[in-house]
């Protein structure tokens, strides 16, 4: 088992039309039905079971990701318009993780290239009811490449002479 928890984790995705809703008519009236992105920033804390195959790791868990920000992009006419709607966003999403990853030789007597696919599954809807009536899970896919810089000697060289 390896728990992990990666603070940057960013997801973004597209809308083709949406309106914005701050309650000020003129600018709700120039972004109305317009496109876009979401942003979205988490805290994610998977947990993932392993198995090794000769070179190849397979892994598969929960994973449980703690929301730090969420903001609507407008793309409008005279510019762009961006919203924060974190209190219209569920602060905890979770769901299942899955991974393969394969290890790609040796390197420098360290350990080897190591490159990693991901893909997420999420159970709980992102938004809450006002900016989306759906059902609205989360996923992803992500690729991971790990590149040895560091060998167990250089690591217990530096070590030793601080």
């Amino acid at each position: 088992m390896s728990p992990s928890i990666f603070f940057l984790s960013k997801r973004k995705y597209n809308f083709s039309s949406y309106s914005l809703n701050t309650g000020v008519d003129n600018i709700d009236n120039e972004f109305m039905n317009k496109s876009g992105n979401g942003n979205l920033s988490y805290i994610d804390v998977p947990v993932l079971l392993w198995y090794e195959i000769n070179k190849v790791r397979l892994g598969v868990g929960p994973q449980v990701s703690f929301l730090t920000s969420s903001n609507l992009v407008f793309n409008g006419d005279q510019g762009d318009f961006t919203q924060n709607i974190k209190d219209n966003t569920n602060n905890i999403d979770y769901g299942i993780m899955a991974s393969v990853g394969y290890e790609l030789g040796k390197a420098r007597k360290g350990k080897g290239i190591f490159i990693q696919a991901k893909y997420y599954q999420g159970f709980a809807d992102i938004y809450n009811d006002q900016i989306n009536t759906q059902s609205n899970q989360g996923s992803y896919f992500s690729i991971h490449l790990s590149l040895p810089f560091i060998t167990d000697e250089l690591a217990d060289k530096n070590l030793h002479d601080n």
